[in-house]
């Protein structure tokens, strides 16, 4: 009986969501105001834990470097960042002047610092038409907020957004789960100047508040970076690098949390396509198989991990993990979509051929065959399935990883990362070994596998497993956007 197939369907929707690049990610604030002294911009971005590392690497500085040297590289910074504005006045281009630049650096996840730099910026442009388009980070996940307003006597004839402040330039994002973080790179606007009588002061208008309302959830991190299964600001693991003397206990008790968070990882969405493995297994597998796909997933996911960490260390400068990433997703859905394939191709030549009048009575003999077509278990589909669980490391590995590097406890780094990627592979393992064993509790699998529903059961799933890899690959590429179709 092959109703051992049924958990897949609630497996497979679990792919369709990515896991959060809280870390990976840069968030983005304009505001852009136009006045009688023309257009003056607020243009903040507020970086994770990844990209904060690799700019304070570039810096050749760290977070206890003196001020001043900070200060003056986060002014050079904003300065290359306002030149990548694309800035309109009634269809001419025009270049911001730089006036100033703030720098914050605040403790992130695993002790790694986030850093948020604001610069203000100024136009001294006429009234008319003005085009904006922010070009730095554009593929980045995060935030992305833009607020238009009018001050000292001038009016809006024309906008593309509103003067609503949602996150407080980047220092209080709401936390409202159904609400989807907005993504506004580019803005438009029109305006004019209200004339002045001769001799008369133009009065500059009070600033509006806009109140909610009722009270508002927020925190100092874009929505969706805090979710379970993932390393976050002042947690035990970020405290525990910290330390500055680490007892063997402390050390136990901290791989203890590894496993436990990689565990929990392991349960949150984005390994549907495990799940998939786990089905695979169920079909003609036993324990080892398994234990072998839980095994593979481990190693792969370490791999990976170490390959972008290193990545991140000497070659951030060529390429940025955050461009890996979907690389990898893309290998691995992919993958996924040769397995599918492989399986439906087997499935159905072994449908056809079983529907065959030659072949009816065949499969009825001694032999205890059935009607239900299935595809053979191969080490080389086992490997796939395992890789392709693993390939895609969580950011929240990656950043155990640089933080111990960062302060030189390199070693008690990687064998966290070793515990996290052990919790991850039981919870799968146990997936897979749960729905091996399920079929000690279903209906007389010969009578149940002779019903038309369950003879076509197989094939139609490999149809879905191929859905599901394409959905990934397409997803990896861009071509699917999760955050639009579910805005």
């Amino acid at each position: 009986m092959k109703l051992r197939r049924l958990p897949l369907a609630c497996g497979l929707a679990m792919t369709l969501l990515g896991h959060p690049m809280g870390n990976y990610s840069v968030s983005h604030y304009t505001r852009i105001e136009v006045g009688r002294g023309g257009a003056s911009l607020l243009y903040a971005l507020d970086l994770a834990e990844i990209p904060t590392f690799e700019l304070l690497r570039q810096w050749g500085l760290d977070r206890n470097s003196p001020k001043a040297d900070l200060d003056r590289r986060a002014a050079e910074q904003a300065r290359e960042w306002a030149g990548k504005l694309k800035i309109t006045v009634n269809g001419r281009e025009v270049r911001p002047r730089f006036l100033s630049a703030d720098l914050t650096v605040t403790d992130g996840a695993g002790g790694i610092p986030v850093a948020r730099i604001a610069a203000r910026l100024t136009l001294p442009v006429a009234p008319g038409k003005l085009e904006f388009e922010d070009r730095n980070y554009a593929e980045r996940a995060g935030w992305k907020e833009i607020v238009i307003a009018a001050k000292d006597g001038a009016g809006l004839t024309q906008t593309s957004h509103g003067d609503l402040e949602r996150s407080q330039a980047l220092t209080a994002y709401p936390q409202d789960p159904t609400v989807a973080p907005p993504q506004d790179l580019r803005a438009s606007l029109e305006w004019t100047l209200a004339p002045v009588a001769a001799g008369k002061r133009v009065e500059s208008p009070k600033p509006v508040v806009v109140t909610p309302p009722s009270p508002v959830a927020t925190a100092a991190t874009p929505p969706g970076q805090n979710v379970r299964g993932t390393v976050v600001r002042g947690d035990y693991l970020s405290q525990l690098l910290r330390s500055g003397n680490l007892s063997s206990s402390m050390i136990l008790l901290g791989l203890a949390v590894a496993f436990g968070l990689g565990a929990v990882h392991a349960l949150s969405p984005g390994h549907g396509k495990t799940i998939v493995a786990a089905y695979l297994v169920g079909a003609r597998g036993t324990a080892r198989h398994a234990v072998f796909l839980g095994g593979m997933v481990t190693f792969t996911h370490t791999i990976s991990v170490f390959f972008l960490g290193f990545t991140t260390l000497f070659l951030s400068e060529y390429v940025s993990p955050d461009t890996l990433t979907p690389i990898l997703a893309t290998i691995s859905g992919v993958s996924i979509v040769w397995i599918g394939l492989t399986l439906l191709i087997q499935r159905t030549r072994k449908l056809v051929g079983h529907s065959h009048p030659h072949d009816h009575d065949h499969h009825h003999g001694p032999g205890g065959h059935t009607h239900v077509p299935e595809g053979e278990i191969t080490l080389t589909s086992l490997i796939a399935l395992g890789a392709s669980g693993g390939l895609v490391p969580c950011p929240s590995a990656l950043v155990l990883l640089l933080s111990s590097i960062a302060i030189h406890r390199t070693g008690l780094g990687i064998l966290l990362l070793l515990a996290f990627s052990a919790g991850l592979a039981a919870v799968l393992t146990a997936i897979g070994l749960a729905v091996l064993y399920a079929a000690h509790w279903l209906p007389d699998r010969e009578k149940s596998a002779a019903h038309p529903a369950f003879r076509l059961l197989p094939v139609v799933s490999a149809g879905i497993i191929t859905c599901v890899g394409l959905v990934m690959t397409g997803v990896a590429l861009g071509i699917i956007q999760p955050s639009r179709i579910l805005g």
